[in-house]
């Protein structure tokens, strides 16, 4: 990612009037991403320090990786969203928030989709949007809907679009501030420099001007990009050329060296392959389905109704497999062949090993054994497999390493 200056943001304190509070869901496990309380994670060093006494650990194919750790977990989950300051998860009857004062609310009503800014929230479907606060823990007003297109929930404000159309009203009393047409089709709604935006599709910005109630123009942003999207103060997406993904950050543009980009509609993130682009770091490797989101600490993904949320820090974790199988080996020419316990498969010359997709259909495996992690072609070595890293009178453990991950097996004495 490219360096960008740092713009200093401005902070709105917000005073709210008194609301109804709803009931608040107990025991809320989304509190888990606030206050992690991780597994204590394993760690092959100590694995490798003694031989296990358990017959079953010695009789199966022990493995280390590293992975991210899943932390929350939930069905039938309608939407999300994902800010600066917390996560929102809906669901048909409730709203759950990473705020430790508020894990949540039961609705008495059902909604399609949530939109966060800070500590706020908003809900709506088609015909209401109802505006939450984390802090207050309770909705701070339900209001029917001006158009039925997008949302976006801004500092003070609630915008809604569709088509060149477009509608604000104050989100604390429902004070209707404008509504109509701009003229030219309408892609994203934002918040800059302390004003609701909106951007148009040839990059013009408008913006709001409470003195004559009204959008007017006050600047212009490249036009090409492949979709766009903006949170909390931020507009980004991809880009026409390569899908490359950006974030606008007033004037400065970030632009990632990555192609082939997605952007997140939930958060300001973009997934390139498995790799996971924020504003400011890159992660790989994930195990990401099309709908994700990110925090500075989490990614999200919601699979259909099912929700996962991981911390973005990998931890070594251990996997017993007791039905495994050492690799059989061949030999086509002076090559000898195997598939190992990832399922890959190799080639061994000269004792280098090499990462294959296919093993000869004509390779014999007359007169080949492994012995203490050595492959023996004719009873000469011809190939190492794993390393002996312990042994006693009982047994003998084996390390092999493949990509990410640390496999040991044991050979029993006794």
């Amino acid at each position: 990612m490219k360096k960008s200056v740092l713009i200093t943001a401005c902070i709105v304190l917000l005073f709210y009037g008194c609301a109804e509070k709803q009931k608040v869901i107990t025991g809320g496990q989304l509190l888990q991403v606030v206050s992690p309380v991780k597994a204590e994670p394993s760690n092959p060093k100590d694995f490798e320090a003694k031989i296990p006494e358990s017959s079953m650990i010695r009789s199966s194919l022990i493995s280390f990786s590293k992975t991210y750790q899943r932390v929350y977990s939930d069905s039938d989950v309608t939407s999300m969203a994902a800010g600066k300051d917390m996560i929102a998860v809906l669901k048909p009857d409730e709203i759950g928030f990473t705020i430790a004062s508020c894990p949540g609310l039961y609705l008495k009503h059902t909604y399609e989709n949530v939109r966060v800014y800070g500590l706020e929230a908003v809900i709506y479907n088609s015909s209401h949007v109802d505006v939450y606060s984390a802090t207050e823990c309770a909705s701070v007003g339900t209001y029917p809907r001006m158009l039925n297109g997008s949302v976006e929930i801004v500092p003070n404000y609630i915008i809604e679009w569709a088509g060149s159309q477009a509608a604000l009203r104050n989100s604390y009393n429902g004070d209707e501030l404008y509504f109509g047409d701009t003229g030219l089709l309408i892609k994203a709604a934002g918040y800059i420099n302390g004003a609701p935006v909106l951007l148009q599709e040839n990059g013009y910005l408008l913006t709001y001007d409470k003195n004559i109630k009204a959008f007017t123009l006050t600047g212009q942003i490249p036009s090409g990009y492949n979709e766009i999207y903006h949170s909390e103060g931020r507009f980004y997406g991809t880009l026409k050329d390569n899908k490359k993904f950006f974030v606008l950050d007033n004037d400065t543009v970030k632009i990632s060296d990555n192609t082939d980009c997605t952007a997140s509609p939930h958060s300001v993130s973009g997934l390139c392959g498995t790799t996971l682009i924020t504003d400011s770091e890159m992660y790989h490797d994930l195990p990401i389905k099309d709908n994700f989101a990110s925090t500075s600490t989490t990614f999200i993904t919601l699979d259909k109704s099912n929700i996962q949320i991981y911390y973005l820090e990998t931890v070594w974790q251990r996997f017993l497999s007791m039905n495994y199988e050492l690799p059989k080996a061949c030999i086509s020419g002076k090559t000898l062949y195997y598939k190992s316990f990832s399922g890959n498969m190799y080639q061994n010359i000269n004792g280098k090993e090499t990462k294959i997709s296919v093993i000869p259909k004509k390779c014999s495996h007359q007169n080949i054994m492994l012995n203490y992690g050595e492959f023996y072609c004719s009873g000469k070595k011809c190939g190492k497999f794993a390393v002996p890293v312990k042994n006693n009178t009982d047994a003998v453990m084996y390390r092999r390493i493949e990509d990410n991950t640390i496999y040991y097996y044991f050979d029993k004495l006794k």
